[in-house]
């Protein structure tokens, strides 16, 4: 199909399953990292946004 939107695209063919491949590890990366994840960990990153109140003291150039 890339040949036919760009001729000299013949010796490229194996970029598609080299992109494809890559796509696959990529996301069985993610998958493995998110289901080994520790409980503990993904409590504490969850809060993160909700303690607002406990950084204002340390912001020394707000207002």
């Amino acid at each position: 199909m890339l040949s036919r939107i760009y001729p000299g695209a013949e010796g490229l063919a194996f970029l598609q399953g080299l992109s494809l491949i890559l796509f696959l590890l990529v996301f069985l990366g993610v998958v493995v990292m998110v289901i080994t994840m520790r409980k503990g960990y993904i409590d504490k990153m969850s809060s993160m946004p909700l303690d607002f109140e406990d950084d204002q003291s340390t912001n020394h150039g707000g207002q």
